[in-house]
């Protein structure tokens, strides 16, 4: 039973990925998950509801995106969907004129959304430092927890990594904590740690729930220099 890297072109095959990146993010817990893809709402459709948001959001911005690359792992047996991945390939500096405030619309008005919008700009605003620079992204990358330790995280790093080196350009990874040793092992290197903290003075009750539901969430900024050759004193991180 192995697995096949396939990029993903069709419409359809976004119902099936967003559906095994919700569950892989869900376990273990991601908070960015719940800023970026929230479970709004408490009726019995709540979630499916959610997460059909979540999918029409994320096909409309790779559509919308020529830097947009997304991948899917498959089992070769069943053909399921067991893990997926976008890269974003940026052959320009992307952030020559900066970052813009990211509004995250798809909060409802109020606490929610201000919380999320900080959230969105803590975790995107190290771009502008980090990768102000032509490169390869590493910007979501995910496995269904029923089908880890089957290599299916390495399958999905190679097409960027082979793009990146075919390019001559560094590679960047806003990592989450689970995903570091993976990359680690890819020739990824540790640059600072980030945490999405979204803070306010004088919070109110909602926020202070807000707070409990998500609470901080560290990220690891991670890069593989040009043809991934590095040489301690020489090579200068980002």
């Amino acid at each position: 039973m192995g697995l096949l890297l396939q990029p993903i072109t069709s419409d359809d095959d976004f119902q099936e990925i967003i559906e095994c990146e919700w569950t892989a993010y869900e376990t273990p817990y991601n908070g960015f998950k719940e800023i970026y893809c929230p479970a709004l709402g408490t009726g019995p459709n709540a979630r499916e509801e959610s997460m059909k948001e979540c999918r029409e959001r994320q096909l409309a911005d790779h559509k919308g995106d020529a830097t947009s690359h997304w991948f899917k792992a498959v089992d070769s047996d069943s053909g399921q969907i067991v893990g997926g991945a976008q890269w974003n390939v940026y052959p320009e500096n992307p952030y020559a004129n900066g970052i813009d405030h990211i509004e995250a619309t798809w909060w409802p008005e109020g606490e929610g959304r201000r919380f999320a919008s900080m959230g969105m700009d803590q975790w995107f605003g190290p771009r502008g430092k980090r990768m102000n620079k032509p490169h390869v992204l590493l910007a979501i990358c995910f496995v269904h927890p029923a089908h880890r330790r089957r290599g299916a995280g390495s399958l999905l790093l190679k097409w960027g990594m082979q793009k990146a080196d075919e390019l001559d350009l560094d590679t960047f990874i806003e990592a989450a904590q689970p995903g570091i040793p993976l990359y680690l092992s890819h020739g990824f290197r540790e640059v600072e740690e980030y945490w999405i903290d979204p803070k306010v003075e004088n919070p109110s009750d909602e926020w202070k729930q807000l707070k409990e539901k998500i609470p901080p969430i560290p990220w690891m900024f991670m890069w593989r220099p040009k043809q991934g050759r590095y040489e301690e004193g020489k090579t200068v991180p980002p």
